[in-house]
């Protein structure tokens, strides 16, 4: 008996699980496609900023000593 009950709740939860997998092709999968073209101009100016603003960044004279006030 609990060989069935045990094989039944398996291919119930492999049910649910194949469900949740077929979204009627309107899913994920299918929207990263669009999304990856419209993206890559505003990925580009992203890392143009980036960049601009890491050139901004102030070069330190010294080191940092994180110990200099206690000593």
């Amino acid at each position: 008996m609990r060989i069935l009950i045990g094989a039944l709740a398996i291919a119930l939860m492999t049910v649910a699980a194949h469900a949740q997998d077929m979204a009627g092709g309107r899913g994920k999968r299918h929207q990263q496609d669009t999304q990856k073209t419209e993206d890559k101009a505003k990925t580009k100016a992203d890392e143009q900023a980036y960049k601009e603003a890491l050139k901004r960044i102030p070069v330190p004279n010294e080191k940092p000593d994180p110990w200099k006030s206690v000593r």
